[in-house]
């Protein structure tokens, strides 16, 4: 396992990102983490705020043997069900994934993921994959659905014991994205799917609220919702906001 830790940076996604492009030789896993991320980002340029010294940002390397571009959303999947399956050995109450990078623990969001590729001949050549995880920080201005895992079970975590074990369970699981499959991965991924099956509100690009279900994701990652209307349409991330 190896970890370069900064005492700050922009984002550790950008860091590796270009670490990567510069150092072909990287060892897989190579992990690199910091206690204070100054500007962190999410899904399609969101910002991603974190309390210096009290959570958890950092960025994993991640070499596929042999993952094409059509089965790029198998990453999505294993990432998160990875860390739900650390996160259940510390008691979290009530885990679940929001469609498509949010963690969820006790209808609060306590961290998201973002994965960016490096594609070449339609195969995934390198991921990166960042993880943003709120561990102790107990104050959340203006994030009325944010909690952390301290704020949620009263427990102080070690941050670096904390990553430590997370970098491993993910170094153990994402070699097996080469040789599974959608229908073999997706029951593990549905089990958390927040709002599975529940009646929820929705926002559209256009701005527009409506009520539905979901009925689950395809394997390229859509989302499936019924309509009231009785009608079922698909949604790419762009076209759609789960509102709780």
């Amino acid at each position: 396992m190896q970890i370069i830790t900064l005492g700050t940076t922009p984002s550790t996604n950008a860091y590796l990102k270009a670490l990567a492009a510069e150092t072909p030789s990287l060892p897989n896993f190579l992990t690199v983490w910091t206690p204070c991320q100054t500007a962190g980002v999410g899904q399609y340029g969101a910002t991603w705020s974190s309390e210096p010294h009290k959570n958890l940002t950092f960025s994993l390397l991640y070499r596929p043997l042999r993952l094409s571009l059509a089965n790029a959303f198998l990453l999505n999947m294993l990432v998160p069900i990875t860390i739900m399956h650390v996160l259940e050995t510390l008691s979290i109450p009530q885990l679940n994934i929001k469609w498509p990078n949010d963690l969820i623990a006790s209808n609060c969001k306590i961290g998201g993921i973002l994965i960016e590729n490096t594609v070449q001949n339609q195969h995934i050549e390198r991921s990166v994959i960042g993880i943003g995880l709120n561990v102790n920080q107990t104050d959340f201005p203006d994030l009325p659905h944010a909690a952390s895992l301290k704020k949620l079970t009263g427990t102080d975590y070690p941050l670096e014991g904390l990553l430590k074990k997370l970098v491993a369970a993910l170094a153990e699981s994402l070699p097996t994205v080469s040789t599974t499959t959608f229908a073999e991965l997706y029951p593990l991924y549905k089990k958390y799917l927040f709002c599975l099956g529940k009646t929820s509100t929705f926002r559209s690009a256009q701005g527009i609220e409506f009520q539905g279900v979901i009925q689950g994701v395809q394997p390229d990652g859509k989302l499936v919702v019924a309509h009231a209307q009785g009608t079922v349409q698909i949604y790419t991330l762009k076209e759609l906001q789960l509102c709780y």
